[in-house]
């Protein structure tokens, strides 16, 4: 082949890096072996699977094959990178829970595309449904889809995303970079979360305490309606961080 494949960084980037051990290993095995056992995957002459393959025969000038497979979009190829990785590289499992989470929403984007042409819902012939005869949608349970193409149980999956959502940048980095597990993780952040409900416990029976009797003697209206709905606000609050915390805790 007189072109040489294309590195597309978005391609790349979606791709786990290679520890620099695991790089240096597979260098020396190709440069034993002087060839490499498997083909480099192309879609439109860019490189899906194999660009440390690629820039190692490059390097030592080692011959390669190359392997073009036919996919419809920018999309199906990021999909299929996903999945290929996802069968074939020993990830951990956040690597792992992270590349689900992005097919989920790469194939979430694709769905509403395909549902949406113009701007309204369409048949197979290409005309526009009728309100009538627009298909129903079924949901779907993308969480327990998601765990099961990462190869993991739901509860990691969980405890994973409660994780990014209501943990400190510092947690989050630490179960990035593999410091801690995601289920030692999940604990500690348990158990910061529970911590904040005592400390909101107190802060809403004080207001609570706060807020002036409607019937009493020249109330404040506005004071009242201010304190009402702080203690709103609070209660809402209360409510949404007690999901991530012992669900048998009870608030005033």
């Amino acid at each position: 082949m007189s072109i040489l494949p294309i590195i597309d960084p978005e391609f790349r980037g979606l791709i786990p890096p290679l520890s620099p051990e695991e790089r240096e290993q597979l260098e020396q095995n190709i440069i034993q072996s002087r060839k490499i056992y498997d083909p480099i995957i192309l879609w439109e002459g860019i490189i899906l699977d194999g660009h440390n393959r690629f820039e190692i025969c490059i390097k030592h000038a080692i011959e390669f094959e190359l392997k073009e497979i036919p996919l419809g979009s920018r999309e199906e190829a990021k999909v299929w990178i996903i999945e290929n990785q996802l069968n074939r590289r020993n990830l951990s499992d956040v690597a792992r829970i992270e590349m689900a989470l992005l097919k989920a929403e790469l194939l979430r984007e694709k769905a509403k595309k395909n549902l949406t042409r113009g701007g309204r819902p369409q048949k197979d012939d290409g005309k526009p449904l009728s309100v009538s005869s627009k298909p129903k949608i079924e949901p779907v349970h993308v969480q327990k889809a998601t765990a099961a193409n990462a190869g993991v149980g739901e509860e990691k999956l969980y405890n994973y995303l409660q994780i990014k959502e209501q943990g400190s940048p510092e947690l989050q980095a630490k179960v990035q970079s593999g410091e801690i597990k995601i289920g030692t993780a999940h604990r500690l952040l348990t158990k910061e979360i529970l911590k904040q409900l005592r400390v909101g416990d107190r802060m809403l029976k004080s207001i609570r305490k706060s807020i002036p009797e409607e019937d009493s003697i020249s109330p404040d209206p506005e004071l009242h309606s201010q304190m009402a709905n702080l203690a709103t606000v609070l209660r809402e609050l209360l409510d949404k961080l007690a999901k991530g915390g012992d669900n048998n805790h009870e608030v005033a």
